[in-house]
């Protein structure tokens, strides 16, 4: 069973949220508080608006889209570049369409798990030989200096859009026109890839001076939603503004049959049914367009975000569905012989598998999840050297921290604190495993529970309180995901009334809490009502009277009803 604590927040914080907005309640005000909302900024935070979002201002800002105008205004070649996962692929699309809208010379091109990732060298001169004149990376480019100086040897201009932490010695302007990743001047900026290439969308349709251009922009936050939550960034700050009205302008446009066609083609493909949230992208959507990227070449993926034919959608969609299926069934059988290569011994397990292909970041989560520990694994190069992914899993280690601590042994690498690509110079494999494991064991030192980190749970209530209006204000924190997790809970002395299995290893189970304490101290003498909540166990563990649990909250998709998902329990 994991451990939990129940926070403690300041309580003159949560008596200023409380003035500040009185409709929203105590509890409200104390998972507010909780997350260091203050509150000049809470009722922002419940109500997000685009209007918040920070505005593309500033030297490279304006050098970028004065460059990208030039080349419009006097038909320049202009090739975007992505990546082969969400956030790549929908920040190519977006970049693509946003440019589009106002010249024909414009092409895209995606990287191949075969050559590999980032803007590399065979791409540079495969684009050199279209007859690019300017190129505009997305979602990549902050570790290719040597790249960014290549495609200006050779005539070429760059502008570099990404977010991932730059390296010690990241592109520099000139060579390149603009290099805009938030990160080079506040590493704390959230903002996803496909966020920064939106910013870089507005900011050319007011240098274009584009009466449009607010409407265009606004037809892109679809994009945006799906890049941001599939990429886990985190939904603070900016990201939660657009995240917020992306699926908004997404749940519009399915409802309205004005959606993309290839989104509604995918979930169709998908099954989804009713309104999609930040769950439904990430858990849904999100590994289909990411599927085909991880066993063949990613193109049709984004092939789908830009087609306007509806029939050509469903045809691509239906593609991804199969190859997700596929790769669902690939990603067992390399997790099975991972899980056979794991040293015990290790406390950063480095897995050398032949079986993983495109696989590897899915396989290395599979790997974490299971041991508990961070992983990366990895497959041998034709070199001697290795390459693959890493993931932190559920543990609070620093990952990227960690690889930085062993770069000297490394030739690309990249990603940030949960997750990572990297590949090993030939004959520095096993210096790498012992230097990783090295300074986990650093950080592990530090804070004993970075393996194990106890739930943090919000607050302390009563089934009566989940009941009654909890969901009024809980749903305003949405959406929910990394930096924005859902707010956890804890009731005491619940005993379960009935069960069903809804299938292997789930159950649907409702709680009764008898002597509900409610606010003030009095007694609810009814017993209360039941809650229904999703248990992970099997039957035989379903516990019995007078256990505490600590849970979830959100509204069922089939009832309308609150519906709890329990995440540990006890007695």
């Amino acid at each position: 069973m994991a451990r939990w604590r129940i926070l403690e927040p300041d309580e003159g914080a949560v008596s200023r949220l409380r003035e500040a907005m009185p409709e929203a309640g105590p509890l409200c005000a104390r998972v507010l508080a909780n997350r260091d909302i203050p509150p000049e900024t809470a009722p922002a935070f419940l109500s997000p608006s685009l209007s918040e979002v920070t505005p593309p201002e500033g030297e490279v800002w304006e050098a970028a889209a004065g460059r990208l105008a030039r080349a419009i205004e006097g038909g320049e070649r202009i090739a975007v570049f992505g990546d082969y996962d969400t956030d790549g692929i929908t920040s190519a699309a977006l970049l693509y369409t946003a440019i589009s809208g106002y010249t024909d010379n414009v092409l895209y091109k995606l990287p191949t798990r075969q050559v590999g990732y980032s803007l590399l060298e065979p791409y540079v001169r495969d684009l050199f030989s279209a007859g690019v004149d300017l190129l505009v990376t997305a979602d990549c480019g902050i570790s290719n200096r040597a790249e960014v100086e290549l495609a200006a040897s050779l005539g070429m201009d760059v502008i570099v859009t990404d977010h991932h932490l730059p390296p010690e010695d990241p592109p520099e302007s000139p060579p390149a026109v603009a290099v805009l990743d938030p990160k080079l001047w506040d590493l704390d900026d959230p903002l996803a890839g496909v966020g920064v290439a939106w910013k870089l969308a507005w900011a050319l349709s007011r240098r274009l001076g584009d009466p449009d251009g607010r409407r265009k922009i606004g037809r892109l936050l679809d994009l945006v939603s799906i890049g941001t939550i599939v990429d886990i960034a985190p939904l603070t700050g900016d990201n939660r503004a657009l995240a917020s009205a992306g699926l908004k302008y997404l749940n519009g446009g399915l409802s309205s049959g004005g959606a993309r066609p290839g989104i509604a083609a995918l979930v169709k493909a998908a099954g989804v049914r009713g309104g999609l949230d930040e769950q439904d992208l990430g858990w849904r959507l999100g590994p289909r367009i990411n599927s085909i990227g991880r066993i063949k070449n990613p193109g049709p993926a984004l092939e789908l975000l830009l087609t306007d034919d509806r029939r050509e959608a469903a045809r691509i969609a239906d593609e991804l569905n199969y190859l997700n299926g596929e790769r669902q069934k690939r990603t067992r059988r390399a997790v099975e012989a991972a899980m056979e290569e794991v040293d015990p011994e290790q406390d950063f397990k480095v897995v050398v598998s032949e079986e993983v292909g495109g696989l590897a970041g899915l396989v290395a989560g599979r790997v974490a999840g299971a041991t508990g520990r961070p992983a990366a694994v990895l497959g041998r190069r034709v070199d001697g050297g290795y390459g693959g992914s890493a993931r932190a899993g559920e543990t609070d280690v620093d990952l990227h921290g960690a690889i930085h601590s062993v770069r000297h042994l490394l030739g690309h690498w990249g990603g940030h604190r949960k997750a990572a690509g990297l590949s090993i110079e030939p004959g520095n494999f096993d210096a790498f495993v012992e230097g990783v494991n090295r300074a986990v064991r650093d950080q592990h030192a530090e804070d004993p529970d970075i393996f194990e980190p106890p739930i943090e749970v919000d607050a302390e209530v009563t089934l009566a309180e989940v009941s009654n209006g909890l969901l009024d204000w809980h749903e305003r924190l949405a959406p929910f995901g990394s930096g924005n997790h859902r707010p956890v809970f804890i009731s005491r002395g619940l005993r379960v009334e009935g069960s069903r299995q809804l299938w292997e290893g789930m159950n649907l189970v409702r709680l009764r809490q008898e002597d509900q304490r409610i606010e003030g101290g009095e007694s609810d003498e009814n017993g209360g009502e039941t809650v229904s909540a999703r248990l992970a166990c099997s039957p035989e563990a379903i516990p019995g009277d007078g256990f505490d649990a600590v849970y979830t909250v959100a509204r069922s998709r089939y009832s309308g009803e609150v519906e709890l998902e329990i995440l540990d329990w006890k007695g």
